[in-house]
């Protein structure tokens, strides 16, 4: 016996919407698996975790440098570096208790502000650990990060790429068409030397100054 119908109402009207969006439901999965498998075929260089939580914990960095920079009008290094040529350091040492607002970095940090909240790190790995009685900030693969502070206030500082990829013919005819600016209009850079631990291999660090 067939449904009985109403006036402005037929079951088969409603099977045939019903059919119509799961259609549609169906069309826009299967547009959405397509745009993103391209991506994960022919894009090897997609940031993973790894780089993701790199790249965080640079921008934490940076911005608790320029806090403590704001705060203290010179950076988080001892006070004979504050005037003198650019330094370039590693995440280890004073610069983390100092930022960590640590009572041992009491003379740098007088109101022992903590500037950075960092994770503790596993097997020495994208955290913080010591070494004896000193700090290491470590990156995802395990080496600390390295970084350049603006300390002779030009607001520029020494491109650490320029001129360090001659040796790979590739990199090489890369960078002649697109040469790399010599000093960068900065005043804070941080990088990791990504999954190779590396610093010298360009092509994979995590820099402060690049989106990639």
């Amino acid at each position: 016996m067939s449904e009985p119908t109403t006036p402005g109402h037929d079951p088969r009207s409603r099977k045939k919407k019903g059919c119509l969006w799961f259609l549609i439901f169906l069309g826009v999965i299967i547009v959405l698996i397509l745009l993103y498998l391209p991506m994960v075929i022919v894009c090897p260089g997609i940031p993973d975790a790894p780089r993701l939580r790199s790249r965080a914990a640079i921008k934490h960095l940076q911005a608790a440098i320029t806090a403590y920079e704001i705060d203290s009008a010179h950076f988080p290094v001892p006070e004979s570096d504050w005037h003198g040529p650019d330094v370039s350091l590693r995440t280890r040492g004073l610069i983390l208790p100092i930022l960590l607002g640590r009572k041992e970095a009491k003379a740098l940090n007088p109101k022992e502000i903590k500037f950075i909240d960092l994770p503790m790190a596993r097997d020495h790995k994208n955290g913080l650990w010591q070494e004896g009685n000193e700090w290491v900030l470590s990156d995802p693969w395990g080496e600390p990060y390295y970084l350049i502070l603006d300390t002779n206030d030009d607001l520029e500082i020494a491109n650490p790429e320029f001129g360090a990829r001659a040796s790979d013919p590739k990199q090489a005819e890369f960078d002649l068409k697109h040469p790399q600016p010599k000093m960068l209009p900065l005043t804070t850079a941080i990088y990791s030397s990504g999954p190779d631990r590396d610093s010298k291999t360009w092509q994979d660090n995590v820099c402060s100054w690049h989106t990639r």
